[in-house]
C-alpha cells in the first residue's frame, strides 16, 4: 500500500502531465520525460514537504529518484 506522501508525489506529477491518467510505481520518471531536468528541483521540494526530511542536494543519488518505487524506499519508509 503506498503512503500518503509517495501519493503527493503522483499527484504533482499527473499534475504537470494532464495527458496521463496513472504512473506506475516501477516506471522510470526520468526516461519517460515525466521529470526533466527543469522540474526536478521541484520534485526534490515537492519530496521534502511530503516526507518531512531535508534533501541534501550534495548528497543525492539519483537512484533514489527515478521511479515512485524508489522515491518511496528511500523517503517514506518506516524508520
Amino acid at each position: 500500500m503506498a503512503s500518503a506522501g509517495i501519493d503527493e508525489v503522483r499527484t504533482w506529477i499527473l499534475d504537470r502531465h494532464p495527458d496521463r491518467t496513472s504512473v506506475a510505481a516501477d516506471e522510470n520518471l526520468i526516461e519517460s520525460r515525466l521529470v526533466d531536468s527543469l522540474s526536478f528541483v521541484e520534485l526534490v521540494y515537492t519530496i521534502e514537504g511530503a516526507s518531512g526530511v531535508e534533501i541534501d542536494f550534495d548528497t543525492i543519488d539519483i537512484q533514489d529518484f527515478q521511479t515512485l518505487s524508489a522515491i518511496e524506499k528511500a523517503f517514506f519508509a518506516a524508520a
